[in-house]
């Protein structure tokens, strides 16, 4: 029985660092993990993702979770949602696209704006929601309601962990993905990559919101506030910027991957919970510019759409990572999206 209590903790913890569901809201994936972004869900980050396309760099963030149901589909007009890129290794950023909306019309249409703040000439891209607007160096922007890319067998979760009454079970031949047909506001950025480039073919990039009074939110890897950070320091931890993040959360880091991977009996050394949270921290997408890998891949290279970070992230919580055994859990048995995504621009599947 304390097996079986301990690998429920783990589950309820590990589905939590992806989709941020309590027990008071198993009826939606809520990603508004920190009171600051519990606000408005137009600034709550879901998702961030960065790739390469041929010479390319393409850079995916989505706001607005189950967009349409529990959240709206536009972006907050003039709030400030921004790709930064750090080029030169120090995790502060050296480029910001930014990305803002205007006032939605009869239709639901924006009028969107997207601007350069870090060139030496500031340049700026105009166009409208739902749209592709060309973007300099024959670069593309796509701001609009699409399919939500991120798959998970949430209703196993709630039967298995939570207690919902159901005989669900991870990988029980019933799988189901939660988020089918489940639709995003997403924000979708591709560019020449030797833009964002300087002196090595290796960049980290990050998503932020913001509104006039500050910080709102900010991604890189998936969801690492919302499992590895005390829900009193969870708007601390989105307004601090990566360049600090070592310094200021590794401690926090080592000791819940400790008590987290600890819970089947095998979990992570302290030297193995440091070197954890190394990975892990600075909070940034690492991309090498001339690579194909992924999230999934050692080293951590981006993230791509149909990566399942699921499973990966199973495996690290749950002590993959050390030499005191194997993982307690490897998978949701839910391994790709409900539908397929798109070969080209934007990339996304279509919404619902």
């Amino acid at each position: 029985m304390k097996k079986i209590r301990n690998i429920a903790l783990l589950l309820l913890v590990a589905a939590a660092m992806i989709v941020g569901v309590s027990a008071s809201a198993i009826g939606a994936a809520d990603h508004l993990d920190a009171p600051l972004v519990q606000q408005d869900g137009r600034t709550d980050i879901n998702d961030a993702y960065a790739f390469i396309n041929g010479e390319n760099t393409v850079m995916v963030m989505t706001v607005n979770p189950l967009a349409g149901v529990l959240n709206g589909t536009t972006l907050r007009p003039y709030a400030q949602y921004e790709f930064v890129i750090d080029n030169d290794g120090d995790y502060q950023e050296d480029i910001v696209y930014r990305v803002q909306a205007g006032a939605p019309n009869g239709n639901g249409q924006q009028p969107i704006f997207l601007y350069d703040l870090d060139s030496a000439t500031p340049r700026q891209a105009n166009g409208t929601s739902d749209t592709i607007i060309p973007a300099w160096g024959d670069g593309s922007l796509y701001v609009g309601l699409r399919d939500d890319p991120f798959f998970f067998d949430l209703v196993a979760f709630q039967d298995q962990v939570l207690g919902a009454g159901g005989s669900r079970t991870f990988c029980d031949g019933n799988e189901n993905d939660f988020f089918a047909g489940a639709n995003v506001t997403a924000i979708v950025l591709e560019l020449p990559s030797s833009y964002l480039t300087a002196d090595s073919d290796t960049i980290n990039i990050w998503t932020r919101t913001a509104d006039r009074t500050g910080m709102i939110d900010r991604m890189g890897k998936p969801a690492l506030n919302t499992v590895l950070i005390p829900s009193g320091s969870k708007d601390a931890y989105n307004a601090t910027v990566p360049a600090n993040d070592v310094a200021a959360w590794s401690d926090q880091f080592e000791a819940n991957l400790l008590a987290l991977s600890g819970l089947d009996g095998s979990g992570y050394t302290a030297a193995e919970a440091e070197f954890v949270a190394s990975l892990l921290l600075p909070d940034v997408l690492t991309l090498d510019t001339t690579s194909t890998a992924g999230f999934t891949t050692a080293p951590l290279n981006g993230r791509q759409l149909a990566e399942d970070v699921i499973d990966f992230e199973l495996f690290v919580v749950t002590g993959g990572l050390g030499a005191n055994g194997s993982p307690v859990l490897t998978s949701d048995c839910v391994d790709s999206n409900d539908v397929p995504f798109l070969a080209s621009f934007p990339y996304l599947a279509p919404a619902h």
